[in-house]
């Protein structure tokens, strides 16, 4: 079952530092948690992002897990990434994707390392076919912004590091007039609440329709993410809660 596959590009892309949050399904209950830190100390960042099935859906996916890790540096306020790790594990599997950027070059380096029932089956290292300082955990907080700004155009194209699936583009969209008011209706969230669309870059259970609606609070920080047409599951909410 792949319910879970969503979770590294929703946390990678839509996630605030040092807040938890709670992902369930009105038919199975609690499915899992997200744990995300920020910490940025002069001209450097670090982004941790960890997730965690729980209940039916950690019996259904192996007890998955997932950590990601993006480090690099900070010029301008914007977060310029040198280092992006992806870890997977589940079912007896694990899978780390390292991204290494190197500035001079221009170019991207991925290191993929698959193991199965410990075995090694994939030690493999190519380049991306592009090259952006941009990775899936720093893409929104450099965007942000432009995101909460009313005057901007309202729809993003951008180019990360961990996108290849999609050449790249990640896209985000902020709602507005009956789109906007449809949206916050299903969020069940109040008049004038910002809302905006993620476009995953991964198929989700393996369905086209990969479109994310998330309320954001006035700093432009998501409070809830809302994904439908699940198949089994329905539909999955997820809801920043208190730790």
């Amino acid at each position: 079952m792949r319910i879970l596959m969503m979770w590294g590009v929703l946390t990678a892309a839509l996630f605030p530092a040092g807040w938890h949050y709670r992902i369930t399904s009105p038919l199975m209950g609690t499915l899992g948690t997200i744990e995300i830190d920020k910490n940025v100390s002069g001209t450097h960042y670090r982004i941790d992002v960890k997730v965690a099935a729980k209940g039916i859906a950690s019996v259904l996916t192996g007890k998955r897990r997932e950590h990601y890790h993006s480090e690099g540096n900070v010029l301008r306020g914007m977060l310029l990434s040198r280092h992006l790790v992806l870890d997977r594990r589940y079912k007896k599997k694990h899978k780390i994707d390292d991204y290494r950027i190197d500035p001079r070059k221009r170019k991207v380096f991925k290191h993929r390392i698959r193991w199965k029932r410990g075995k090694k089956e994939e030690n493999s290292t190519r380049t991306l076919p592009y090259y952006t300082r941009e990775d899936l955990l720093t893409l929104y907080f450099n965007a942000l912004p432009e995101i909460m700004n009313p005057k901007s155009e309202g729809h993003w194209k951008i180019l990360a590091v961990g996108a290849e699936k999609i050449k790249g583009r990640v896209l985000i969209d902020r709602l507005s007039g009956e789109a906007a008011r449809k949206a916050r209706r299903e969020l069940a969230v109040r008049k004038g609440t910002p809302v905006i669309v993620l476009h995953s870059p991964q198929k989700i259970a393996g369905k086209s329709n990969r479109r994310f609606t998330a309320a954001l609070d006035s700093e432009g920080l998501p409070t809830k993410i809302r994904f439908v047409a699940i198949p089994v599951v329905g539909e999955i909410l997820i809801e920043r809660v208190q730790k």
